[in-house]
């Protein structure tokens, strides 16, 4: 079991986790790409990233115009690393512990690889749910059981297949659907376009090293 102060320098710069480290050339562009993404058909008033770390997908909705986006992170080593401009809209807190934010007050929640890290995901998915605003959206993206990650990080202890998760987002009674990297990367052309059909079944499939999961959630 990893508390919260496994997620210092060592476990950032990659050497506890014994991957790449948590850089912005590295993690920026996929921020990019999931904040437009989900500001693609609307711009929402306040967006909460659980997880924010050193505040990348935080920044990134914040170029699209979203005034009100906040992160949360267990890290006191990540968030101070956010660029200056950053800084104010982070927070160290812990979700399972309670988000220091009045119930439905989010359009959108993002959790990126946070959910294999919690031995327990109901509270963290409760506190979300309470959070979120009537028809808003919750982006999750978690690690996938056969991606090469999923056993190289001590602190992923809840690594599961798509039917636990499923089973979980039901109890805490959300609605749900699995979103690919071919949805969240928009193709243009029509060669583009049947790429896309293709990675998407690869993905689906389980050809090659997987994606992570990637799901969206909303309550009824």
């Amino acid at each position: 079991m990893t508390t919260d102060a496994f997620y210092n320098e060592e476990y950032f710069e990659g050497k506890s986790r014994r991957s790449p480290p948590h850089s912005r050339g590295l993690i920026y562009p996929m921020a990019e790409r999931t904040a437009r993404f989900l500001c693609r058909h609307s711009i929402p008033t306040r967006v909460l990233d659980v997880g924010c770390a050193k505040g990348y997908l935080v920044e990134a909705f914040h170029a699209l115009g979203v005034a009100q986006a906040v992160g949360l992170d267990v890290s006191p080593y990540a968030v101070p690393k956010a660029e200056p401009a950053m800084r104010g809209r982070l927070l160290v807190g812990n979700l399972v512990e309670g988000l220091p934010l009045a119930t439905e007050t989010c359009d959108v929640i993002t959790a990126m690889d946070l959910f294999e890290h919690l031995a327990d995901p109901v509270p963290a998915l409760q506190e979300i749910a309470r959070v979120l605003r009537t028809g808003g959206r919750a982006y999750l993206k978690i690690c996938h059981p056969r991606h090469p990650n999923a056993a190289r990080d001590p602190s992923h202890v809840n690594v599961q297949s798509l039917a636990y998760w499923a089973t979980i987002f039901r109890q805490v009674g959300f609605s749900w659907v699995r979103i690919y990297e071919t949805d969240v990367t928009e193709a243009g052309s029509v060669v583009d376009r049947m790429k896309s059909l293709v990675r998407r079944f690869r993905e689906w499939a389980v050809i090659g090293t997987p994606a992570d999961y990637k799901f969206i959630l909303w309550r009824e």
